[in-house]
């Protein structure tokens, strides 16, 4: 475990993935990992740069626990300006309560985006999930929580931000193929003092097995805040392609 927490900390500044396939214990004992990268460039009448990649690390004890950690990062250019500029890290401890099907967890996790005027946003939380389907119908999670957020922004407009927010959240996989699977994942995080103040989060993926252990990846992101920063948009659609390695 401390080589874990050493490894996973040696990481907090390189760029990764985000993971939206709900982890389960017992899965993949051990110490495992996966690291992804893509990048676009286009010359001519539009000249684009974009990069994005990074690292997971995950601990599992095939008993009780399970430990993980995604950390991405994005940069890109278009006709020599800066266009995205974002980092992310979440590290998740999951413990089982009393059978395999519940368990509680807790969560650090810290963003960037120069581009949605986001200095700094740290959070804190935990919360219960329960375990719906077996295996031959695909793994249905469902969360309910809450956490603490912190939020300074670039510009002086804008406010830094304390909140509570609830937290609950709906994730989906389904295995085909071989080692393929598909995913689905929904977050809604209410603040607790003023609802009409939410953040909601989708996210919709595939990855398909190319080669031993090569896969293709395949996600769509649609992101909604209610109360952004001045002057930005209250939704962000993404779509992402990328290759993984697994380890």
């Amino acid at each position: 475990m401390k080589y874990l927490l050493g490894l996973i900390l040696s990481f907090s500044m390189t760029q990764a993935i985000i993971t939206i396939v709900p982890v389960e214990l017992g899965k993949k004992p051990g110490l495992s990992g996966a690291i992804k990268g893509s990048s676009e460039k286009k010359k001519g009448n539009t000249d684009t740069n974009y990069y994005s990649g990074g690292i997971k690390l995950q601990y599992d004890n095939n008993s009780s626990y399970v430990i993980w950690s995604d950390f991405t990062g994005s940069y890109g250019e278009a006709n020599g300006e800066e266009n995205a500029n974002k980092t992310y890290a979440h590290i998740r401890y999951i413990h089982t309560l009393y059978e395999k099907s519940i368990n509680w967890e807790t969560f650090v996790q810290s963003e960037t985006n120069k581009f949605t005027k986001v200095e700094e946003k740290y959070l804190v939380g935990g919360g219960l999930r329960y375990n719906f389907l077996e295996e031959d119908y695909g793994d249905l999670f469902f969360g309910l929580g809450g956490f603490h957020e912190k939020i300074s922004y670039t510009t002086t407009i804008d406010p830094a931000e304390t909140n509570f927010r609830l937290n609950t959240y709906l994730a989906y996989r389904l295995k085909f193929g071989d080692d393929s699977e598909l995913a689905y994942v929904l977050y809604y995080q209410p603040n607790s003092e003023n609802f009409s103040d939410y953040i909601m989060s989708n996210a919709f993926g595939v990855k398909i097995h190319v080669y031993k252990k090569l896969f293709l990846s395949f996600i769509i992101y649609y992101d909604e805040d209610s109360e952004p920063a001045i002057g930005i948009k209250k939704y962000d659609y993404t779509q992402k392609t990328s290759f993984i390695w697994e380890f």
